[in-house]
């Protein structure tokens, strides 16, 4: 069985041209591992007072953004960086990779049976 491959593509941030298309078909188990840790991740992040009165509060949806978006590269191969994607890439191109990565793991964890040891009645 052949998968779809997820593809991303960056853009040159002045021309707005295509400059590269990238293709993964495979979600590793490392993959599925940092996706499920960085789903358990974004569910605590509290959110940060600012140190000065100047300064903005950091806020946990920056952090939640910054740590999706070195998913993305993870995922394919770090072959561009955060930066790079951040000025680069299509928001939506961004989204549906992050989509299909929860979507295929997603499938993966539902369908194992086993109950994690925190879930388990203990008698």
């Amino acid at each position: 069985m052949l998968l779809e491959p997820i593809k991303l593509t960056l853009y040159d941030p002045e021309t707005q041209e295509a400059k590269h298309e990238y293709q993964q078909r495979v979600i590793t188990f490392a993959m599925l591992i940092a996706a499920v840790q960085l789903q358990e991740a974004l569910s605590d992040i509290p959110e940060k007072k600012r140190r000065w009165w100047w300064q903005k509060p950091i806020r946990a949806e920056v952090e939640q953004v910054n740590a999706l978006l070195e998913l993305v590269v993870e995922f394919f191969g770090n072959q561009f960086t955060v930066e790079q994607l951040r000025s680069g890439a299509d928001v939506s191109e961004i989204m549906t990779v992050l989509q299909t990565i929860i979507a295929r793991s997603g499938t993966i964890v539902s369908a194992n049976p086993t109950i994690p040891p925190k879930l388990r009645k203990s008698r």
